[in-house]
């Protein structure tokens, strides 16, 4: 190359990615933090535009309509975990290694994603078809699949066979969620048990572990 020559600039295909790539972020994040103040009924998509900085008009560009925002705020935060059960599911540990592999996973994903939580509020509130189809798609799948482990698992004589995969599910997704979903009376009545950080999380993801084995496990 000539010593005064400069490298070709990018593209201006490239540089549009790039900027659609940032564009969309800036939505999602502005989306997540208004759906999460406001719910889905109370927020309005000029309100979504203006904290993300660009025109209303990007938002049927990207997304179509505020179902389809609302869908991807959520999917954003949910796909990864789906994902991330799946793998756990396929990797060959046993008991004790899949019920600490979903505490860990479960624990981080409600102790990262408050946002998420402040929407499910709303939504236990209004409701919205959005919610019910992702569940469908990506939790719901999960849930089947681990029943079924479960009740292979009891077929061996691994787990107690008198107590439903159901009610085991229940069990261990109450103990995970419920403090964090009940964080500011437990801050007041129990200010101890407040997760507030890895080293709170390991603790809590022993707790629950050794509590459910004892539970499960024939006696």
């Amino acid at each position: 190359m000539p010593p005064h020559s400069q490298p070709p600039p990018a593209s201006t295909g490239a540089r549009r990615e790039r900027n659609a790539a940032a564009t969309k972020l800036r939505l999602l994040d502005a989306a997540e933090d208004e759906f999460a103040a406001r719910g889905f009924t109370g927020v309005r998509l000029r309100d979504i535009a203006d904290a993300a900085g660009v025109q209303p008009a990007l938002i049927h560009h990207y997304f179509g309509d505020k179902q389809g925002l609302y869908r991807a705020v959520l999917d954003r935060v949910l796909l990864p975990t789906s994902t991330e059960s799946w793998t756990l599911l396929g990797s060959g540990l046993d008991l004790e290694g899949l019920l600490a592999g979903f505490a860990d996973m479960l624990l981080r994903f409600y102790a990262e994603h408050h946002n998420l939580l402040a929407i499910l509020r709303h939504e236990a509130v209004t409701g919205s078809d959005v919610l019910t189809e992702i569940t469908r798609e990506r939790t719901l799948p999960v849930i089947e699949a681990v029943r079924g482990v479960i009740a292979a698992a009891q077929a061996r004589g691994e787990i107690r066979a008198d107590i439903p995969p159901e009610e085991i599910i229940v069990a261990a997704m109450s103990m995970v969620a419920y403090p964090f979903l009940e964080s500011q009376m437990l801050a007041i009545a129990m200010p101890s048990v407040v997760v507030s950080g890895d080293a709170a999380l390991a603790r809590r993801k022993k707790a629950i572990v050794a509590i459910l084995l004892e539970g499960v496990r024939p006696r």
